[in-house]
């Protein structure tokens, strides 16, 4: 029972969208890169906007999620 717990919180990828300069503005768990893309295309909270969403990968690694199209 445990085990599938912790499946159904990990199934939910961590997300961190960084502005032009490569800093961090924002961090979130989305269902997918589609749902994180589409929040960072539409985000408007951060003063510099968002430029880039990378992903947290199986081996803690960030990873790239896909271009932000307009």
């Amino acid at each position: 029972m445990w085990g599938l717990a912790r499946a159904s919180i990990a199934s939910m990828p961590r997300y961190r969208f960084l502005d032009a300069l490569g800093d961090v503005v924002a961090e979130g768990d989305h269902a997918d890169h589609a749902e994180a893309l589409l929040w960072a295309r539409d985000e408007e909270e951060t003063e510099d906007g968002v430029n880039r969403v990378e992903y947290l990968g199986p081996d803690g690694d960030w990873r790239w999620a896909g271009p932000l199209q307009s």
